[in-house]
């Protein structure tokens, strides 16, 4: 097993960001990414979940944050199977496309749908 330095400098660490897209850039085998990382002896899998998890840069200056992030992926995992959770993600990121795209908001839209089917409880799609 290879021996892991200590991160001591705030530069060594790598925390990858969504819209590097410099191809010159190799960011495969780079890990651990965290001093926490190194102690807990993480795979490079555990360090790659971690390091989706703390893609959110306002977890670096509120624990709240990071804790509900993780609550909710924790969740997730014990109450829905992988593909209902890649089912759920797509929607999550279509939502997004739709908002920029369409101007709508999902929530909305899901409102005035729910409001609708009230309404006229003969037109409710079939739930599977």
């Amino acid at each position: 097993m290879r021996k892991r330095h200590i991160i001591e400098d705030d530069e060594e660490i790598y925390i990858p960001d969504i819209g590097d897209t410099d191809e010159e850039i190799d960011i495969h085998g780079q890990y651990p990414r965290s001093n926490a990382g190194i102690a807990l002896d993480w795979s490079p899998l555990e360090q790659q979940i971690f390091d989706l998890l703390f893609l959110n840069r306002f977890a670096k200056y509120d624990r709240e944050v990071l804790d509900e992030a993780a609550k909710e992926v924790i969740h997730l995992v014990k109450t829905f199977k992988s593909h209902e959770i890649a089912r759920i993600a797509s929607i999550a990121l279509m939502s997004f496309q739709l908002s920029e795209s369409e101007g709508k908001s999902f929530e909305e839209e899901y409102k005035n749908y729910k409001d609708y089917i009230r309404k006229h409880p003969e037109d409710a799609e079939e739930v599977r």
